[in-house]
């Protein structure tokens, strides 16, 4: 028995089995024509399938284009395996599949993260003699890709160009995307210039996808000659080139003159900058510091009838903190909170942040219970965020006891908020707890990094430990990590406040040999 066909029978008795049953007991009156009339628009997922068994229980039953069409709004309700399943059901009753079919079949297949069971389907369809068309090709290539199987779309679309079917705009806008998300815009830049060659004009999409990835690459040159040379084949740039570019002109050396250029070019094309472009400079603007040109964007941006979002919003309570403004950072969140957006777990850490670092711990805590009471749940970024604040400010009781409280909620912490809490106790004095949990990482399955090895080599120094200190120098070296500057400097101040300067000199020597 053939992959798919399993597949089809293991879905329909996994979650639809109950669909025999009512396909048995129910009762049909329904004229053929009021099913040729009607949007296929349900409630839910049982007045489709109710629909269904209303329809192979017609003489004759409706045509399979009606039937695809209510299989296409099961699908718009995000139920794939009871696409599926009835699908089956529905050769049972002797209405055959036609192409259309298929494609929603394989849709669904790729949908449930099966795209390798879109070649058995395949193979069926072109048994019964029909003829695959770009979308079906398309789905599979997609499906494949989403799943991260990079290699089998290269091959199937190989194969497929090899067996005379022509790939469409989509087909290369999908391998293209493809390669840009798992790093290999290279690749993707050099399919796009084959494509012309290959009887398939890109177009603006396809520009957009490879710019995208060149500025996600930090190639923001690259880009702009891309640009450039689309404008030249006669392709017009759209919003969404422009929220690339100017992303990518922001992640660049001299991006205040870039970004400007960018800005002119779209606005004497008569385009529109959304939500998504103010927000990319207001968020530069807040990370350089420049806090009133950030506010004159936002005023403009409303003025122009653009409503900030919650990214937007969150981008200038950064700003506020960064500058230590953390007043008007509130303002903005009772602000946007007083407009009806509701803030994201971004939104929440970035607060949390900027309430440590002015030391309004109290605050923090009580934001932080504000999560826990009413969403989003803090994340490990939120509670570490916290932790750090309260390890700066000396709290080392309640750092250790939000640490254990983390450790029991199930979180799976990482070697920075270890790092931290290490960092936290051995400046405060609690060297031994830091020992403690440094030797521990091991049996947590985690591995320490380079800032790990430097917090606790000078904790060690501090305390004269420097036998113990030099050892756990060493023992980088044992674990696959260099020493960096940081960890000779530190190690180097602790042998020289010992009066141990000939061993410092050592190690001088060898740090630039």
């Amino acid at each position: 028995m053939c992959a798919s066909r399993l597949l089809l029978q293991g879905m329909a008795s996994l979650k639809y089995s109950s669909i025999r049953t009512s396909l048995r007991s129910a009762s049909f009156n329904t004229s053929k024509s009021s099913f040729q009339n009607r949007n296929f628009e349900f409630n839910g997922i049982d007045d489709a399938v109710d629909c269904f068994n209303r329809m192979v229980h017609m003489h004759p039953p409706p045509s399979t284009l009606e039937f695809n069409r209510l299989f296409s709004s099961i699908v718009k309700m995000n139920h794939y395996s009871a696409a599926i399943s009835l699908a089956k059901s529905m050769e049972l009753f002797g209405v055959k599949h036609d192409m259309y079919t298929f494609n929603i079949l394989i849709n669904c297949l790729c949908r449930l993260r099966c795209a390798d069971f879109g070649f058995s389907l395949l193979g069926k369809i072109l048994k019964l003699g029909l003829q695959p068309d770009t979308v079906t090709f398309n789905t599979i290539i997609k499906g494949l890709c989403t799943e991260g199987k990079v290699a089998s779309a290269v091959r199937f679309f190989d194969k497929m160009v090899d067996n005379g079917y022509q790939p469409n705009v989509v087909t290369y806008n999908t391998m293209m995307n493809c390669f840009c998300k798992v790093g290999y815009t290279h690749v993707a830049l050099h399919l796009l210039n084959k494509m012309e060659n290959r009887g398939c004009k890109p177009n603006v999409v396809a520009y957009n996808i490879v710019i995208d990835g060149l500025c996600k690459d930090m190639q923001f040159d690259n880009a702009f000659n891309l640009y450039l040379e689309m404008m030249d084949q006669g392709v017009t740039p759209d919003v969404v080139t422009y929220n690339s570019l100017i992303q990518g002109a922001c992640n660049s050396d001299q991006w205040k003159k870039k970004t400007t250029r960018l800005w002119n070019e779209m606005l004497a094309r008569k385009i529109t900058p959304n939500v998504i472009i103010f927000t990319i400079i207001v968020d530069k603007l807040c990370k350089k510091g420049e806090i009133l040109e950030a506010e004159c964007v936002l005023e403009k941006m409303i003025e122009v009838g653009v409503e900030p979002n919650v990214v937007t919003y969150t981008a200038l309570m950064d700003g506020y903190c960064l500058v230590g403004q953390i007043d008007k950072a509130l303002k903005v969140f009772g602000d946007m909170n007083s407009k009806g957006f509701y803030a994201n777990i971004i939104t929440y850490s970035t607060l949390v942040n900027g309430l440590c670092k002015v030391g309004k711990l109290e605050a923090a805590k009580d934001l932080l219970g504000d999560m826990c009471a009413r969403g989003p749940p803090p994340d490990l970024i939120t509670y570490s965020t916290l932790l750090d604040g309260l390890c700066k400010h000396g709290c080392l009781d309640e750092a250790l006891n939000l640490f254990k409280a983390m450790q029991e909620s199930g979180l799976e912490l990482n070697i920075v908020t270890y790092s931290t809490i290490i960092d936290g106790l051995s400046k405060g004095g609690m060297l031994n707890v830091a020992r403690g949990l440094f030797s521990s990482l091991s049996i947590k399955g985690l591995i320490p990094n380079i800032n790990t090895y430097n917090i606790l080599i000078n904790g060690l120094c501090k305390e004269g430990f420097l036998g113990e200190a030099y050892r756990l120098f060493r023992e980088m070296e044992g674990n696959h990590l260099s020493p960096d500057g940081i960890t000779y400097n530190i190690i180097m101040r602790g042998f020289f406040r010992n009066n141990n300067t000939s061993f410092a000199m050592r190690l001088l020597q060898e740090m630039h040999d």
